[in-house]
């Protein structure tokens, strides 16, 4: 998978949570996602979305569907994400900002380009949250 693209967004987000082994993970996995499916889907969305406006898919090479790692920067959709899981922590009553936040702060409206990808794969974002809802409430048991 190419590594480079300019700005985390919230499909990067969850693409990072399906790669952990946490509770958003195992929901995200519950759901039939896997993070070379979500790295692909990714790619092929971007892919049309210049075929759209005319650009040839060669051009992915210079967007790749990773963010780089060595200076990431969180796209304005990524910082709202990470606002709507603290604020699922602090509804939740929690203390701490775990992957399910993230999770259900994606999911809660997910963004044009991460509710494409989970529609490609027939995921919808309300099935996800309530199977994070279950992973939490089996990982207090």
């Amino acid at each position: 998978m190419r590594m480079g693209a300019e700005q985390v967004e919230p499909e990067h987000l969850l693409l990072a949570l399906a790669e952990g082994s946490n509770p958003a993970a195992r929901a995200i996995a519950e759901a039939g996602l896997d993070p070379d499916a979500i790295a692909l889907t990714i790619e092929a969305d971007l892919a049309a979305m210049l075929e759209v406006v005319g650009v040839p898919p060669s051009v992915l090479d210079a967007a790749p569907a990773r963010p780089r790692a060595d200076r990431p920067r969180l796209s304005l959709q990524a910082k709202a994400v990470l606002e709507q899981a603290l604020r699922e922590a602090i509804r939740s009553g929690e203390r701490r900002l775990g992957a399910e936040h993230v999770l259900l702060g994606a999911l809660r409206p997910p963004g044009p380009t991460l509710a494409r990808v989970l529609a490609r794969h027939d995921v919808q974002p309300e099935r996800l949250a309530a199977l994070v809802a279950l992973e939490v409430a089996a990982a207090r048991r």
